[in-house]
């Protein structure tokens, strides 16, 4: 599972973070990837609730299915643009899985929240726009 951590610089342009954490959590795998955004350009916080909290719920409600399989059928329906598919090996077999959505740009995270609310009024799909007043994406 993706960690997301964040920090700051200070007036001498020295990151200051919670490094020890995020070393212990990189030594977890061979292979790891750390990508470093402008708090300007990274995925919001309004952004990762309409996501998990109205779009992934209210699906899931809707017609029983997990937010982790909308989740799926989301990324892949409507942000194989945006989603690069990641291989992971289990147990003798490799199974294919969207990135998440953690390391996403404010711009990235737009753009599929609108494929998303294409793709719900073609397919009758339950989703809603977020509230006007928080539209600050």
């Amino acid at each position: 599972m993706a960690k997301h951590f964040q920090g700051r610089t200070d007036e001498y342009g020295t990151p200051l973070t919670q490094w020890p954490t995020i070393h212990h959590e990189a030594a977890k795998y061979p292979h790891f990837t750390i990508v470093v955004l402008n708090e300007d350009e990274a995925i919001t916080d309004r952004q990762r609730r309409w996501y998990r909290g109205v779009a992934l719920t209210g699906l899931s409600e809707w017609n029983g299915d997990t937010k982790d399989e909308w989740d799926y059928k989301l990324k892949t329906e409507c942000g194989s643009e945006i989603f690069k598919m990641l291989e992971f090996p289990y147990e003798g077999k490799t199974y294919k899985r969207p990135e998440s959505i953690t390391n996403k740009s404010k711009k990235q995270m737009s753009e599929y929240i609108e494929n998303i609310l294409s793709v719900a009024i073609t397919e009758g799909w339950p989703v809603y726009p977020p509230d006007p007043s928080l539209r600050r994406l």
